[in-house]
């Protein structure tokens, strides 16, 4: 079962600093909802004993599932509080609030088996219990607790980040606060020693440094769903095509989803209301500038194989990654391929590059599971603070308007377009960049289109990315975060895949 607590937040800001007060608490540790709880139904250091105990339930259970809002950092405010260790004078003090992009809920979904002896009536207590929450953050964050009982957590969607718990305490991640054993009473303690200082008219310092909490390793999974297939030829070996045009493997790809979810020919999802917009939308990936929705849709991505000194970067995998929330159309679609034959030109519209793919045999699209600790799902799908693309990033402009354009304006171009395709691929954790035109991996190419005597080089492009700026991108983030990871322009087409890399 699932017992999911959340939190509405009634402004769209947020101001709760981490436990050392110096950087946002985003997304909002679950210790700060159980802290929240024990405010909400505590009268002085006294809570009613049916929520203390379906508190200190919840002490021993699993980390949860965090799901929150988009968000990003609002503009930093100066103002002046006086200083209680000091009389009547007053200090600096910066204030950069969370701002919410639209949605103000935030959830936290803990797993338990509900078989279990100790659950009693905790589940439903603390749904009450919940409900008496009036802050989340500081005492201006006013917020609304609700609770329900499910048997599954919610889908994500693009709009709403999915955090979830690593499973050891420490593996790379987030670190976020979860309440431990003995929590609730280092609260208790905490408040004694808080009001006593009305007692002694001293400044308090916390003899027990602090409520206890145990920090946990979170991974976001802004991770989309994948589906990976490989290249099988006639004779049932893995055949391989040349990377450089390995956008042919992606149209070839993408021509098979779009016969095989076809409304009229094919066999789209039944669920599904208005099958024709879904496959133009999504499958084929033509955007509908009449709507204000969100544009999604399938990313056809050939994979090179890379991951050891030996790899010859040549095309024997392709990988279909679906926007979030569409898991099940995803594998609805995965079972319709495996098995399919790629056919040079699509039945549906051609092959709009700037070359033409040639298959000499027949060859067959099989679906499989990627093996742990193989090149797919180290590089690929692996978790890392560095990630560096194995074919170039597709900027969506130029990062040189004329001639006579200076280094310093070329870089704050480059710069800005960089920034630009981070956040349209959904990107918003903070990271720092740097870009080059040759490939950081052995046997992948240069961005460069055509080499000093003119010549075509580097890598084949659709017609309408061909006069685009591209440049092989190493992002550094602040945290990990996992694959696959695609950006830029060309992401769908298999351009501006990453790779995880090695911190220097």
């Amino acid at each position: 079962m699932i017992l999911l607590l959340s939190v509405r937040l009634l402004d769209n800001r947020f101001h709760g600093l981490k436990a050392n007060g110096e950087k946002p608490d985003w997304p909002p540790s679950c210790f700060r909802l159980f802290q929240a709880i024990v405010a909400g139904n505590a009268c002085g250091e006294s809570i009613p004993l049916d929520v203390a105990n379906a508190l200190q339930w919840l002490e021993t259970l699993p980390p949860p599932h965090v799901i929150v809002p988009r968000s990003h950092a609002g503009q930093v405010l100066l103002t002046f509080v006086l200083n209680n260790t000091e009389g009547r004078s007053r200090t600096q003090k910066f204030i950069r609030p969370t701002l919410l992009n639209g949605e103000h809920l935030i959830e936290f979904a803990w797993h338990y088996d509900p078989t279990d002896t100790r659950v009693q009536d905790h589940p439903q207590t603390l749904l009450e219990a919940v409900r008496h929450i009036r802050a989340f953050g500081w005492g201006i964050d006013l917020a609304i607790g609700n609770g329900v009982l499910l048997d599954t957590i919610p889908e994500g969607s693009e709009s709403r980040l999915h955090f979830l718990p690593r499973n050891e305490p420490d593996a790379p991640g987030i670190d976020m606060r979860v309440p431990r054993v003995g929590s609730l009473e280092s609260l208790r303690d905490c408040y004694r020693q808080y009001i006593g200082r009305f007692e002694s008219n001293e400044a308090t310092v916390l003899e027990s440094g602090g409520p206890l909490y145990q920090l946990w390793p979170y991974t976001s999974s802004v991770v989309r769903s994948h589906a990976v297939f490989k290249l099988v030829d006639e004779n049932e070996d893995a055949f391989r095509y040349p990377h450089a045009k390995l956008i042919h493997i992606a149209g070839m790809v993408r021509h098979l989803a779009i016969k095989a979810m076809d409304a009229e020919k094919g066999d789209p999802p039944p669920w599904l209301e208005n099958p024709a917009d879904w496959v133009n939308r999504v499958v084929r990936g033509k955007r509908d500038v009449s709507s204000t929705d969100e544009h999604r849709q399938f990313s056809y991505v050939p994979l090179a194989s890379i991951g050891h000194e030996h790899a010859d970067a040549l095309i024997r995998n392709v990988m279909i990654i679906a926007p979030m929330g569409m898991d099940r159309e995803l594998a609805y679609l995965a079972e319709r391929l495996n098995g399919e034959i790629l056919k040079p030109e699509g039945e549906f519209e051609s092959c709009d590059a700037d070359s033409k793919p040639v298959i000499p045999q027949r060859i067959e699209l099989r679906k499989f599971t990627p093996p742990k600790g193989r090149f797919i799902d180290t590089c690929y799908l692996g978790t890392s603070r560095v990630w560096h693309t194995v074919t170039p990033m597709i900027l969506d402009g130029h990062n040189k308007k004329s001639k006579t354009d200076k280094p310093e304006q070329i870089a704050r171009q480059t710069e800005k377009l960089i920034r630009k395709a981070l956040q349209r691929a959904g990107i918003e954790t903070p990271c720092e960049f740097t870009w080059q035109s040759i490939p950081f991996l052995k046997n992948c190419l240069s961005s460069h289109k055509y080499d000093r005597d003119g010549r075509h080089t580097g890598y084949h492009r659709p017609k309408h990315l061909k006069d685009l700026t591209a440049m092989h991108v190493r992002l550094t983030f602040t945290n990990p975060i996992p694959g696959p990871l695609a950006i830029g322009a060309g992401r769908h087409c298999g351009l501006g895949i990453f790779a995880c890399g090695q911190t220097d």
